[in-house]
């Protein structure tokens, strides 16, 4: 039997309206300190608790927020980096009384461009967190509710903060060229995100600033599988200009080619000097250790959080788009050219 407090029983004890009662508990009115006082005491001592339901009610808000993960929800657990993302995410969320509405949305098979829930009400605002195609991204949009683009960007007046991979990038670049690299290749998805644009922009940059011919020439981004993309590295590794540094658009696709640049018997960094991006701790395990680029993904995840809530609270405020600042990190798995043999 439910046996909960009611609010009639603390405006008894607090000798006081059922009015006076709310409007403390929603701190709103014209209430006295001392007033105040003595109903905060009622409140804990009777151990009365707010109806979430009720509160929402009046306040036209479910404290609820819908995450979507592009193409399936199962993705972010199988990636560390998102994971870690969810993390402070969620930490963020759950300080303010907010909960998260989990979700994988596949246009393909999707009834209406924007979950029911969306359209439905029973969320204050999205989360989109990574690579969302820009149909989807533009489809939600239009939906005129909060939105926040987690891990991901697109031109459009949306709220966006992702790491800062072009910045990122050049350092990479400069860190490779101070050891001597100059013939230095880049490997990336043949796919539609806007994180693998801005680096291979940084990295075509950083080029350009080193005084290196960069171009279309020096980044491989026309194939998609680790097996297409590996036989590709090969063949400018047997060419008359073979790159002595690898820069890979994340941890993943690094460690894919280090295993199999391994499995094939080259000596690395000896013969080949290879860089990631993201700095997950998985990745970290093989040898050698991977050079790579560090994200403070839980700190991604918790701006996230307050730049969603914001929006919620407010959605006059101005559109913000934020670039979280990098560290390179130097391990094993990078050289200088000196070493080659």
């Amino acid at each position: 039997m439910d046996r909960r407090v009611s609010i009639f029983a603390v405006a008894q004890k607090a000798k006081c309206s059922i009015a006076t009662v709310s409007n403390v508990l929603n701190n709103k009115g014209r209430v006295g300190p001392k007033r105040r006082k003595v109903v905060l005491r009622a409140v804990e001592e009777l151990g009365y608790q707010v109806s979430s339901a009720g509160r929402n009610l009046r306040i036209r808000r479910s404290e609820m927020l819908g995450l979507l993960f592009y193409p399936s929800c199962a993705q972010i657990f199988k990636n560390p980096f998102y994971a870690e993302i969810m993390e402070g995410l969620e930490e963020g969320l759950t300080k303010e009384g907010y909960h998260l509405l989990l979700a994988g949305y596949q246009l393909s098979v999707a009834d209406s461009p924007v979950p029911d829930f969306l359209v439905q009400g029973k969320v204050d605002g999205m989360i989109l967190l990574g690579r969302f195609p820009s149909q989807i991204i533009q489809n939600f949009c239009k939906a005129s509710s909060p939105l926040l683009l987690l891990d991901s960007n697109v031109e459009s007046a949306v709220d966006s903060v992702i790491s800062d991979g072009f910045t990122a990038e050049i350092n990479v670049v400069n860190h490779l060229v101070s050891l001597g690299h100059q013939n230095i290749l880049m490997l990336a998805y043949d796919m539609e995100d806007y994180n693998i644009d801005l680096r291979v922009q940084g990295f075509l940059s950083g080029l350009s600033m080193c005084g290196l011919n960069g171009g279309p020439k020096n980044v491989i981004r026309d194939l998609l599988s680790h097996d297409d993309i590996y036989p590709a590295l090969r063949e400018r590794m047997n060419s008359s200009t073979p790159p002595t540094a690898v820069v890979a658009i994340n941890d993943t696709l690094a460690m894919a080619m280090i295993k199999r640049l391994k499995d094939d018997g080259i000596r690395l960094p000896e013969q080949l000097s290879i860089v990631g991006y993201d700095d997950d701790v998985v990745m970290s395990d093989g040898r050698p250790f991977l050079s790579t680029v560090r994200v403070d993904k839980k700190e991604l995840g918790r701006i996230g959080a307050e730049l969603i809530l914001k929006r919620v609270a407010s959605r006059d405020t101005p559109v913000v788009k934020l670039r979280l600042p990098t560290e390179f990190i130097s391990r094993e798995s990078v050289a200088p050219v000196g070493v080659l043999t």
